[in-house]
Order: C-alpha cells, then sequence, then structure tokens
C-alpha cells in the first residue's frame, strides 16, 4: 500500500498556519505566571530575560589604575623627558584588592599595581616602563625616588568610576538570549540572579516496531532509534527542554497512551516521529484525530513530504517522518520557529524563520539534480573554495541519500531547490541553511 495523505500542502500554507498557532499559544504563555523564573547567573548561559535589568552600582566602583606604575600628580610630569626626568618621592605601594592608606601630593607618588584603586590626590598612573626607581638620602634618611621619563595626561592610564558602567544603566534588553558576555556583565554589577522565561517543555516519543534504544541489545530485523538523540538536543537548541517519553510500537493504543503522557506532563509542544505516512502500520494520523485535530498532513517538499502538524488539547503537535534525515530538515524548518518563539528567542514565527534562513554564500562544488515538480532541499557539506576571489566555500552534495545515517553526521546544511529548478549548475552561486554554526574542518 502506498502512502496516504489527507492533502498536500504547499509550504508557504503550512508555514501560514503554524505562524498562527504559534502566535496564540505564545499569548497564552506569556499571561501566565508561570512563563517566567529566577535563574542564577551561573545557570542563565541562553536564558532568554524575562524583564530588563539595571545596574544598582557604578562599574569600576572606583577610580583604578590600569597599568602597573605610580599613581601621580600629572601636573607634576608635565615637563619629564629623557633628558630631564620628573624625580618624586614614592610615599608608598598600593596593590590590587586593598584601600590606599596614603594620598599622593606634588612631588609625591604612590607605586601601584593594576586594578588598584587610585589614592586620593592623584589623578593619572605613569607606565612602569616609562621609569627607574632609586634611593636618595633626604633629611638623613635613605628615601626610595622615581625618575619619570614621559609625561601623562589627567585621566591617563586609571579608569573613573562609572566610566564603564554607570548607576541605574540598562545592562539587558527585555528577549535578549544571555551569551556568556552577557552573564559576565551581570557578574560584574554583583547580580547572582536575573528573571528569565521558563524553558517551554517538549514532549519526544519515537515510534516503531523496529527500533530499538541505544545501549540495548539489537535483535534481528531491528535498527537503533537515531531520532530521540537528535531531535532532543534540536529542542535543546531551541533554548527548550525535551523529555523523551520512549519508544512506543505501532500500536494505536501504545501511541495513544503516549500522547495522553504528554499531556499528564503539562508539556508546552508534542513531537513523535515516525508513523506519519498513513500506510499500513502507520496509525499516528488515527491517533492525533481521537484526541484532537490535524491541520496539516503532508507537505510538498523533499524529503520530509509525511509531516503532520495540528493541536491536541489547544497544544501544538508535530508528527516528523521516522527517516532521520526528513525529521531533520522537517524539524528546522517547522518546529524550531515555533519553539523559538515560545522560548522567547523570537517575537514572531517569521521573525524565527528570518533568522534561521541567515546562511552561508557559497557556490556549487558539482552539479546538483532535483526531482521536477518538488520543492526539494539538498543536504551540503561545505569546504573551502582555493580562489580567494571568489565565494569563500563551496558546497558538495552528500549522495548517500536521504535515508542513510552518514548522510546527517556529513551535513553541514542544506540547500533549495524549487520545484520547476532540476539542475544547479557547477559554479552556481547558492545559498546554504546552517545546520551547525561552523562547517566541519
Amino acid at each position: 500500500m502506498g502512502e496516504q495523505f489527507l492533502e498536500i500542502t504547499e509550504k508557504r500554507e503550512v508555514d501560514a498556519i503554524i505562524a498562527r498557532v504559534a502566535a496564540e499559544v505564545a499569548t497564552a504563555r506569556a499571561k501566565a505566571d508561570a512563563a517566567v523564573e529566577k535563574v542564577n547567573v551561573a545557570e542563565a548561559l541562553g536564558r532568554v530575560a524575562a524583564v530588563a535589568v539595571f545596574s544598582a552600582l557604578d562599574v569600576p566602583p572606583f577610580d583604578r589604575a590600569i597599568m602597573d606604575g605610580y599613581a601621580v600628580v600629572a601636573s607634576d610630569t608635565f615637563y619629564a623627558d629623557e633628558d630631564n626626568p620628573a624625580s618624586l618621592i614614592v610615599n608608598g605601594l598600593i596593590f590590587a584588592g586593598e584601600l590606599p592608606k596614603q594620598s599622593v601630593e606634588p612631588g609625591y607618588c604612590s607605586g601601584i599595581s593594576t586594578g588598584a584603586p587610585l589614592p586620593k590626590g592623584a589623578n593619572a598612573t605613569v607606565k612602569v616602563e616609562n621609569t627607574a626607581e632609586y634611593t636618595e638620602v633626604i633629611e638623613g634618611e635613605e628615601r626610595t625616588k622615581v625618575k619619570i621619563y614621559k609625561p601623562v595626561a589627567p585621566g591617563e592610564n586609571i579608569m573613573r568610576v562609572g566610566s564603564d558602567i554607570k548607576r541605574g544603566e540598562q545592562l539587558i534588553r527585555r528577549g535578549t538570549t544571555l551569551t556568556p558576555r552577557d552573564t559576565g556583565v551581570l557578574a560584574a554589577c554583583g547580580l547572582n540572579e536575573v528573571m528569565a522565561r521558563r524553558k517551554p517543555t517538549v514532549a519526544l516519543t519515537s515510534t516503531g516496531n523496529e527500533l530499538t534504544a541505544p545501549g540495548e541489545t539489537l535483535e534481528p530485523a531491528k535498527i537503533y532509534d537515531v531520532n530521540a538523540q537528535t531531535l532532543s538536543d534540536s529542542v535543546r537548541e531551541c533554548g527548550c527542554t525535551p523529555y523523551f517519553l520512549g519508544i512506543v510500537r505501532d500500536d494505536i493504543e501504545e501511541i495513544s497512551g503516549k500522547l495522553g503522557e504528554s499531556l499528564e506532563k503539562g508539556v508546552d509542544v508534542i513531537i513523535v516521529s515516525g508513523g506519519t505516512s498513513a500506510g499500513v502500520g502507520d496509525l499516528l494520523p488515527k491517533v492525533v484525530e481521537e484526541r484532537g485535530e490535524i491541520l496539516v498532513h503532508g507537505v510538498d517538499i523533499k524529503p520530509g513530504k509525511p509531516f503532520i502538524f495540528g493541536t491536541i488539547q489547544g497544544k501544538p503537535f508535530f508528527g516528523l517522518p521516522g527517516n532521520p534525515t526528513s525529521a531533520l530538515i522537517t524539524f528546522n524548518l517547522f518546529v524550531a520557529p515555533l519553539l523559538r518563539v515560545l522560548s522567547g528567542r523570537a517575537r514572531d514565527y517569521e521573525e524565527a524563520k528570518r533568522r534561521a534562513g541567515k546562511g552561508i554564500k557559497a557556490k556549487a562544488a558539482m552539479r546538483i539534480f532535483s526531482d521536477k515538480g518538488r520543492n526539494e532541499y539538498v543536504l551540503v557539506t561545505i569546504g573551502p573554495t582555493e580562489n580567494a576571489e571568489e565565494a569563500a566555500f563551496l558546497a558538495y552534495p552528500i549522495l548517500t541519500g536521504s535515508g542513510a545515517i552518514t548522510t546527517l553526521s556529513k551535513a553541514d546544511g542544506y540547500l533549495f531547490m524549487a520545484k520547476g529548478k532540476e539542475i544547479i549548475e557547477e559554479g552556481e552561486p547558492v545559498e546554504v541553511a546552517v545546520l551547525t554554526e561552523l562547517p566541519r574542518s
């Protein structure tokens, strides 16, 4: 029995349907108090700030030296040069983390280390490499003095209080996905907690009599479940928390039971891989129709034609093909944008798709063929070009086929061939939507 679909839908219509549901669910989440939580900054990387964050203090909180050297009154050095250095009495040393015990008056200076507070009276720091210490007996007492060979201006080689961050200054905008730079700024201002959007939760189930969990003994006619791992990690990349509920056989009661378990957990999104094409043994469409509504069953792309989208008790439901390559491509095209909206990483579905669609400009390394009349996504690996004047990368189509696991492991991204375009010529400019941050070495 061949594949059967409720109706093959054009991709742009699928996007419009998912965008509408994403907006409805995101609006409902935004109204819920549970959508926000307090997070330790040490665990905030990749989280989305729920509110703007402002500094409660100046950074630095005091005038500080940015060079090892001597804290001086700048006017004492104005006429210093190699032939006629300024000579100042050293009245002590100041180390980082210590409060100065002395002040600096004209004719005096203090040795100072990088990061140490500037003593009262000083308004500049002379770099140590522009000085030379010596001793001199003054009024019967041996004193340490320093020769200064280059003048400094007021404010030179110091950071004034609040010159980096001022009290009340905005540190983080609402909706920012926190990077290591952001968490570093929060730490610099003494903050150890931040209000963040709660991570959406996603239930994942793999279906198929042929599937075995990695780590278990592989019986004859069985294969290991790939999608559980790739989809769980893809969910994490979108700023969400995956819950893998296990593998179920091609059985209506088992599949229905897993959907019920997903609802009991209160997850935000439900994903099932496998059993989507409505052929013999593919029972997922029947189960979804019993519990909810199927909005899309079949999309005009290759790979990924047997794709399902719908809602179950108001929750977005995705049925992805069991083929690992097809599952990953449909995840990137349809699931990831919705998850980015729910996690707060994008304002809406279209923005999420625009961000994801920004790819690498490359040239086809060889002729690439497509099926006539199908919108096709061709997985490619990226390599450098030898001609520096041309595009920086070459796109090599992966010829092992969408059913091969090595196709997935070798892929850096994919390029789009619209129906009606049967050939991309060698050397033709293409844009590759990346699956990984950087091309493989």
